[in-house]
């Protein structure tokens, strides 16, 4: 199969080119025209897929509570919003027990077929979390972590965590990060009230990024630059950005995009389970939520409590309103998440011999096709 745009974005630029699929594969980029083609996609832009590695739900199923029919209606829909990849991402929201059966379900639909977006792996936002930058989090589900209680973990999802969020300052040292590193497990910080200095301990040990910046960590300060301080500091250093223009302003947004630049910005959606549901008012497990206009999900007294947007949307977004740049923009929801991950080999490019996974969007940022593995979603 060939496809072509006038829009290909290769090499970090948007350009006139053919891309060729075999077997699954991108097998070729082409000049403009030099083939015959079996789509043509005039201006719209051609993308590596999105990876959304921040997502806890779609149309109410969720990591916590997850079953095996769930999760694949959640996989089947991604795509239309231009996703290919993913990891469904747990919280402190239900009891340590039954957090560790319903990871199960997860691993299950990972280790057997499905269709839609592909499934990396499992992420843990929760329950490794501070009391007092704890969000919407629920304080009766908080775990302190150490080596078992990620080995419990790593068991009940059989093999499949990937990706750990660590409030540091619940540790007594950084071992259990340094542990995680060991294992292959990448370390983000957030929901935490840590200090600069702790965050500099744990990047020590091990710590790769930051969980949607901004949101649920202590802020910067001229005198005590914080957690935010550290997001902004170290340019080793991913920072997750929730991009949708409510949970950080578009000023804010766009300063944290030019200081981690361009290979460093990851944006998500922090999705929760009313995702896929019509603007109204819900009763969920977390309490009665309404989603909004603006793709927020809000508790009863106004509080966020994540979101329902699409990613497609939020990229678009974070060009138009926030002012990010293009590149940047684009990185942020395609090759940095593959990279951080340790995925980037294979996904995240538009690039010769790399997965093709790739989705098409129309000038109000809508996906109007998506192609995983080669094969048409939509």
């Amino acid at each position: 199969m060939i496809i072509q745009s006038k829009n290909v974005y290769f090499e970090e630029k948007l350009q006139p080119l053919q891309v060729e699929i075999t077997d699954g594969k991108i097998s070729r980029i082409l000049p403009y025209g030099f083939k015959s083609i079996d789509r043509d996609y005039g201006e719209n832009w051609i993308l590596p897929g999105l990876c959304d590695i921040h997502s806890h739900g779609y149309h109410m199923c969720d990591a916590n509570t997850a079953t095996e029919e769930g999760i694949r209606e959640w996989m089947k829909y991604l795509p239309e919003e231009g996703v290919t990849a993913t990891l469904p991402t747990t919280s402190a929201g239900v009891p340590w027990e039954q957090l560790l059966e319903n990871v199960k379900n997860i691993a299950r639909v990972i280790d057997g077929e499905y269709e839609g977006a592909r499934i990396l792996g499992i992420h843990s936002e929760g329950p490794f979390i501070s009391e007092q930058f704890r969000g919407a989090q629920k304080v009766e589900a908080m775990v302190i972590p150490d080596r078992k209680k990620i080995d419990d973990f790593q068991k009940a999802c059989n093999g499949h965590l990937i990706y750990v969020m660590i409030a540091p300052e619940v540790l007594e040292n950084c071992d259990v990060i340094r542990y995680c590193r060991e294992q292959g497990i990448r370390v983000s910080l957030g929901h935490t009230g840590a200090s600069f200095d702790k965050c500099t301990e744990a990047r020590e040990a091990g710590a790769v990024s930051f969980t949607h910046t901004y949101n649920a960590m202590k802020g910067l300060n001229h005198r005590n630059p914080g957690t935010v301080g550290a997001a902004m500091y170290y340019d080793d250093m991913y920072a997750e950005l929730i991009g949708d223009t409510c949970h950080v302003s578009p000023v804010a947004a766009n300063i944290l995009a030019r200081i981690k630049g361009k290979d460093r910005l990851i944006s998500v959606t922090d999705s929760v389970r009313a995702k896929g549901f019509p603007i109204g008012v819900y009763n969920t497990p977390e309490g009665i939520i309404s989603v909004n206009e603006d793709e927020t999900c809000r508790l009863e007294n106004g509080a966020l409590t994540g979101s329902a947007a699409k990613l497609c949307h939020i990229l678009g977004k974070e060009i138009r309103i926030s002012g990010i740049d293009v590149v940047t923009a684009i990185n942020s929801c395609t090759c940095n998440p593959m990279n951080m991950l340790g995925f980037g080999n294979v996904k995240g490019y538009i690039k010769q011999g790399y997965d093709a996974d790739i989705t098409v969007l129309d000038g109000n940022f809508d996906a109007i096709q998506t192609y995983v593995g080669g094969v048409e979603m939509l």
